[in-house]
């Protein structure tokens, strides 16, 4: 309420003075970021849904595209578009989203040479993709946008080049019906491919670049996921889908799971559990792969896990049961049982590696397992030797022993299956 009405106050004195002072300060300080960019915006998202301040979006592309600017007058101006279309309500802006994108587009371009400047324009379109649909929507516009974006992503400014990628995750989310001609193989430039624009940031040893690249087949996945199942509603209505999925992430499993599975090897030991870094998205991304591909990823991922379920170096026995255990949700589960169970006794040996983040890892795929496919745990030919695995988990390091006992929960959802671990471990323990 407070922050309300001393905008309205505010905007009320800047009124009586044309609004110029705020404008005019663009540009003449020494520092980054911009505190007159802060303040255009704070003013121009509490006037402009008022259809006050009229001619700001004007004002501000005039900066950005006069030769005469300055670069920290090009770089206050692009970041107050930025902070603007970042808080603002997109209607708002829809009607101008031409200017928007022409000041941002002239900041964006190749022979820009202000690297500050560059990313103080890509941070901007960043925040301006949910209002500029009517330019995607028209071929022409989107690839110019599109090839500007691509260009941005092969930068050698790192900041430049992951707002750039963040920008192709954004897009991908909003605008999936429209990335064919950028998806295919035999797209018109080599540059506009974001196939093999966002694999190689996914092979980047720059965990922010890397990130990004793994992001984006999250997000195509997530799409195709929610597609699936507006297409399956649509079938049971009688109906056409309003949209209908490409299968991108289908078609590009044959090179995304090897550089997902080779990422996994990257752990650390003693990595922070809280810090969010590559090999953890990685295997997220797989889990939703799973989801999205089902059974066309046991193909891809198989080879992976029997090749190094048993390596000597604990980053790729650890990398080859976390994929398995990625595995398990998506695909038929007639399926997965026999490969489960054999691959269990494999599991229960590992519960006694010598790398706690191996056991780590094999006490939450066993829960997994647990979770999606109980029938596979009850075997007799294995039950006892992974009962006393587990009851030993439950004395190890905190992070194991949390997942024995989220997998005995998980066991507990199942009541033939709690019956007999029940009683087993009681046995155990007497």
């Amino acid at each position: 309420m407070f922050q309300a009405e001393f905008l309205k106050s505010l905007s009320e004195v800047l009124q009586n003075a044309g609004n110029s002072p705020i404008v005019s300060a663009l540009g003449t300080e020494t520092i980054r970021p911009s505190s007159a960019a802060q303040c255009v915006a704070y003013v121009a998202v509490a006037e402009l849904p008022q259809m006050q301040w009229a001619d700001l979006i004007g004002q501000l592309t005039g900066h950005v595209t006069n030769p005469s600017s300055t670069e920290m007058l090009k770089e206050a101006t692009l970041e107050a578009m930025g902070y603007i279309c970042q808080d603002i309500e997109p209607e708002v802006l829809v009607g101008q989203s031409n200017d928007i994108l022409t000041a941002i587009v002239h900041g964006m371009r190749k022979d820009e040479p202000s690297e500050h400047v560059k990313l103080a324009a890509t941070t901007a379109l960043l925040n301006s993709l949910e209002f500029t649909r009517a330019n995607f929507e028209k071929d022409s516009e989107r690839h110019f946008i599109m090839q500007v974006v691509c260009e941005a992503t092969q930068s050698a400014n790192t900041q430049v080049r992951v707002a750039a990628l963040q920008c192709l995750v954004k897009i991908m989310s909003l605008y999936y019906q429209y990335m064919e001609h950028y998806m295919g193989p035999a797209t018109v430039r080599v540059a506009f491919r974001l196939p093999q624009i966002t694999m190689e940031a996914m092979k980047s040893d720059i965990d922010e670049v890397a990130l990004q690249g793994i992001e984006f087949w999250s997000n195509v996945c997530d799409e195709e996921v929610d597609l699936s199942i507006e297409a399956s509603e649509a079938s049971e209505q009688g109906r056409p889908p309003a949209r209908t999925s490409r299968f991108y992430a289908k078609g590009a499993l044959q090179y995304l799971v090897p550089i997902l599975v080779q990422t996994l090897t990257k752990q650390e030991e003693h990595d922070d559990e809280d810090d969010w870094n590559p090999c953890k998205a990685a295997g997220v991304c797989l889990m939703l792969m799973a989801s999205c591909c089902e059974d066309d990823m046991i193909a891809h991922s198989l080879p992976f896990v029997r090749e190094h379920i048993k390596h000597p170096d604990w980053r790729y026995r650890d990398a080859a049961v976390m994929t398995f255990g990625c595995l398990l949700e998506g695909p038929d589960p007639a399926i997965l049982k026999p490969l489960v169970e054999q691959a269990m006794p494999t599991l229960i040996e590992l519960m006694s590696d010598e790398s706690v983040v191996v056991r780590d890892t094999v006490a939450w795929t066993i829960g997994r397992v647990c979770e999606i496919i109980p029938e596979a745990v009850v075997s007799e030919n294995y039950l006892g030797p992974l009962l006393q695995a587990l009851v030993k988990g439950l004395g190890a390091e905190p992070r194991v022993a949390a997942n024995v006992c989220w997998l005995l929960k998980c066991a507990s959802s199942f009541s033939s299956v709690e019956v007999i671990f029940e009683h087993r471990i009681r046995e155990l323990l007497l």
